[in-house]
Parts: C-alpha cells; sequence; structure tokens
C-alpha cells in the first residue's frame, strides 16, 4: 500500500497572526496618543481660563490591555467654597449651561464633550491611519 501524506505546520501562521496582533495593538497606541493629544489641546483651548488652574491640571493618559486601546483626557481641578467644602471644579465648569461673564473669550461649558463630539470622525480615521501605517 502506497502513502502520501502532506503535513503543514500551522506554527508559522500563528506567530504571524501573534506578530500582527502586536503590530495593530502597537500603531493603534499611536493613533490613540495622538487623538488624545489633539483633543488635549483642543479642549484646553476651550476650558475657561481665569487663573489658568483648570488648563494647568489637564493631562491625558494611553492604556493598552488585552485586546482594547483606551485614550483618556482629564481635567482635575478641585475648588473650595465660601463654606470650606471642597467640590469639582472640572466637572462643575464643564456642566454648566453658559457662562454668564466668561473671562476669555472662546471658552464655555463642555470644553471636552464638544471637541470630542466634532472631531470623532476625525479621530477615528486618525487611529486607522496609524494602524494601517503600522502594518505596512
Amino acid at each position: 500500500m502506497a502513502r502520501n501524506s502532506v503535513t503543514f505546520d500551522f506554527n508559522i501562521i500563528t506567530k504571524a497572526l501573534d506578530r500582527t496582533k502586536a503590530e495593530v495593538q502597537a500603531s493603534g497606541v499611536v493613533g490613540v496618543q495622538d487623538a488624545v493629544d489633539d483633543l488635549l489641546a483642543t479642549s484646553r483651548d476651550e476650558a475657561p481660563l481665569d487663573e489658568g488652574t483648570l488648563r494647568m491640571t489637564a493631562f491625558n493618559e494611553v492604556s493598552a490591555d488585552g485586546e482594547e486601546v483606551v485614550g483618556t483626557v482629564t481635567f482635575s481641578a478641585v475648588n473650595q467654597s465660601e463654606s470650606g467644602e471642597r467640590y469639582n471644579y472640572a466637572l462643575r465648569l464643564h456642566e454648566m449651561g453658559s457662562f454668564k461673564n466668561p473671562t476669555t473669550a472662546g471658552t464655555k461649558p463642555k470644553y471636552l464633550e464638544r471637541p470630542l463630539k466634532a472631531n470623532a470622525k476625525r479621530y477615528n480615521r486618525m487611529i486607522a491611519d496609524a494602524i494601517r501605517k503600522g502594518l505596512r
């Protein structure tokens, strides 16, 4: 009896897929970082400016965990009321309906949410472009 057999080593494909997955994630981190850098700059420009505390406390961060890449922009100013109670100044100003007397022209409530919504498609393109570039 004659026998012929074919052997295929899946390790080559598995290694290539693992490498590609790592490259996609690394490129995704680059794209998300680009997007949150832009969001931070844009939102800082729209954030109220009185003493500069709010803008100075803003920062961004990108983390990769498993199959997820998360970019965060944070404003973390805390202030003290006349009664001595501490409150989240950044959140209060962000959620105000409107500023009666903005100290700087062009500043407005929703200084973080507004630019995120307005630029969401562009940020998605930035991330996709970074991934495509990373896979070349």
